[in-house]
């Protein structure tokens, strides 16, 4: 019986299939959904060159780990409202920050998985093309049944 899913997603085409395959499967089932995303860099605490005129004239500081964090929870907030448009009543969602497959893994045996549905590529770069991608080493690496999907 599914109870959990995990759903990491990287904002990604890839990935909102993922969360769409994931929240039907939620709502089907009654399990609970929880949407990751895992920022590997949060950036530094330092204003960004091209926000320090803007800094000056509104007296706020903006900072570049402020902007990761808004970006990943933008990300998470879609995800989020998708799910609930699939019939999922009430998504979590979870910041988290590392290497993405370790912090998948992590998270999956945190929250109790079941299952894992994750979009077969994502945002990565061409590191990942001779590393392996993500969702290949968490399908190796995970305790829990994995689905990818493309």
């Amino acid at each position: 019986m599914v109870r959990t899913i995990l759903v990491p997603t990287d904002g990604s085409d890839h990935a909102a299939k993922a969360v769409t395959f994931a929240a039907d499967l939620a709502a089907k089932y009654g399990a609970r959904m929880v949407l990751l995303h895992v920022v590997s860099d949060w950036g530094s605490g330092r204003v960004p060159d091209e926000l320090r005129g803007y800094e000056k004239l509104e007296h706020v500081q903006i900072t570049e780990r402020d902007i990761c964090k808004g970006i990943a929870n933008e990300i998470l907030q879609n995800a989020a409202s998708a799910a609930r448009n699939q019939g999922v009543s009430e998504p979590e969602t979870l910041l988290e920050n590392g290497q993405p497959a370790k912090a998948i893994l992590g998270a999956a045996k945190a929250q109790g998985a079941d299952l894992i549905v994750m979009g077969s590529r994502g945002l990565g770069d061409a590191q990942s093309l001779l590393l392996g991608s993500v969702s290949h080493k968490v399908s190796h690496l995970s305790e829990c049944t994995c689905i990818t999907v493309k």
